[in-house]
């Protein structure tokens, strides 16, 4: 259990103005611990406690965040922000406590907000550019300097193997009590397995992506345009339909992902046709037609992969995954099989509009 007084130790191990004035807590994602520094000058940092539970490899995790960083601040033609990162007084980019934790600390975006829920079409648009803008910008960023800390991260194959090892291992209660998503998973499957195959026979070009594009990792200003992308825990080489299928996932959705009204989930037509002429604009010159083809078949891909992950979550007894009661992740899981299935229904629909903003005739 992290203290406010850990937080204060930690935070003057790294390169501020001044003495801290004050430590808040910040809700950030279901992994790592965060917390907004204050200083007596009034200068505003984020620091944050990185889960080695997670990150098996956390130095590597930090070095790819500020490779990235560094990248992004020498771009000439981005009109977006960068956070940067704090160096200890060691002139690393890391402390590591008593406890063997790995902490990192970042630059604070003033007059800046997330937002968890979308609430209209310009925020959207904007998300599709300043997504697309930073698949545009590392694209000059050289791969070796980015390391893969985790492995088959969307590999679907791997992550259908780890669900049906959880189903063999559970209680039957919960068995039982997810049987329904359960036999909705066997259903999917072997569509789902597609973009896997598709990658390993080299069908699309490897790219730096940041492999958790959801809706609260974009910094907006007042006007809901968007300013900076954040939280590049999770950025390695991968294909791009896994950045695009998330941030559909958590954007172009009616419903939270927490939200138990499964029945009225539903994919919103409208702001997918808005996040894609975002995302066109910004990655149009340089996706292939072969990527812009499967980009729909990525918002199926990475929705089944997150139900299958809460579902397996859920099945192991709740290991990985923040919750807030024992069926959270259940209840997660069968809002994206729910979301998958509206999907499913206006497919046709989807990749109409996805080829119509990238202006090619995919047949």
């Amino acid at each position: 259990m992290v203290t406010m007084k850990d937080v204060q130790f930690i935070s003057n191990q790294f390169c501020v103005a001044s003495n801290l004035e004050s430590v808040a807590p910040l809700e950030s994602g279901h992994i790592n611990d965060t917390f907004l520094i204050v200083t007596k000058n009034n200068e505003r940092y984020v620091l944050q406690k990185l889960n080695a539970n997670v990150f098996n490899d956390v130095v590597s995790v930090i070095s790819n965040k500020v490779n990235v960083s560094k990248h992004l601040l020498k771009v000439q033609d981005s009109k977006y922000e960068t956070i940067t990162f704090i160096e200890t007084k060691d002139k690393a980019y890391y402390h590591m406590d008593n406890n063997g934790d790995y902490w990192n600390m970042m630059s604070f975006i003033p007059n800046s907000n997330t937002v968890s829920v979308a609430n209209n079409e310009k925020l959207v648009f904007e998300a599709g550019k300043l997504y697309g803008d930073f698949i545009s910008q590392t694209a000059t960023l050289p791969a070796i300097k980015i390391k893969e800390t985790l492995p088959n991260f969307h590999n679907v194959p791997l992550r259908f193997s780890q669900f049906e090892i959880a189903l063999q291992n559970t209680s039957e209660s919960h068995k039982g009590d997810a049987m329904e998503a359960i036999e909705f998973a066997y259903r999917c499957r072997d569509e789902m397995f597609r973009l896997a195959a598709l990658k390993e026979e080299g069908a699309f070009p490897m790219r730096i992506v940041h492999n958790d594009a959801k809706l609260s990792n974009i910094l907006f200003n007042e006007n809901d345009e968007g300013l900076a992308v954040i939280d590049l825990d999770t950025v390695m080489p991968g294909i791009v339909h896994f950045d695009f299928g998330d941030s559909i996932r958590s954007i172009c959705t009616n419903m939270v992902e927490d939200d138990g009204d499964f029945e009225n989930v539903s994919i919103k037509l409208d702001y997918y046709e808005a996040f894609c002429r975002g995302y066109a604009e910004s990655t149009g010159s340089i996706l292939t037609p072969q990527e812009v083809k499967y980009l729909p078949l990525g918002a199926k891909t990475i929705i089944f992969i997150m139900g299958l992950r809460f579902l397996t979550d859920y099945l192991n007894g709740n290991t990985y995954y923040k919750i807030k009661y024992d069926t959270h992740n259940l209840v997660r899981c069968k809002n994206q099989f729910k979301l998958l299935e509206s999907v499913q229904l206006h497919y046709d629909e989807i990749q109409r509009i996805t080829y119509e903003a990238y202006g090619l005739d995919i047949s």
